[in-house]
């Protein structure tokens, strides 16, 4: 028993026993049973491959959707913030409950210390 490893090779595997056994029927007629349980197993695996392949499209779809509403929240959100400020005031503390930094008044730098002039030393 081979291990193709692939669902196209395992499924082809499978379809090749099932043509085998139905060519040699006459000289082996007491595998209906077992004919019938990989006929059975066949069908399933190809039924959940489509569900897998549905539930894949589904998952594109559903990423798509959250990919355009967040782009939405962000929008909003935005809006929000704007109206915020502009209701509250650019320079107003609450701001930061909106994650918005207000506008502060710029602080004057302290002016550098001014350099101490060496005093050149006396030749000797």
């Amino acid at each position: 028993m081979p291990d193709t490893g692939s669902y196209p090779k395992q499924t082809h595997d499978w379809e090749g026993v099932l043509a085998a056994a139905e060519e040699n029927a006459a000289a082996l007629p007491d595998l209906t049973t077992e004919k019938a349980s990989l006929r059975q197993t066949l069908d399933k695996a190809r039924t959940l491959k489509d569900l897998q392949a549905s539930h894949q499209a589904a998952r594109q779809e559903t990423t798509q959707n959250l990919k355009e509403t967040l782009k939405e929240g962000r929008d909003l959100a935005s809006q929000l913030r704007d109206a915020a400020k502009f209701k509250i005031g650019r320079r107003n503390a609450r701001l930061v409950q909106f994650n918005i930094t207000p506008l502060r008044p710029r602080t004057k730098k302290a002016a550098p210390p001014p350099p101490e002039v060496q005093s050149p030393k006396p030749a000797a």
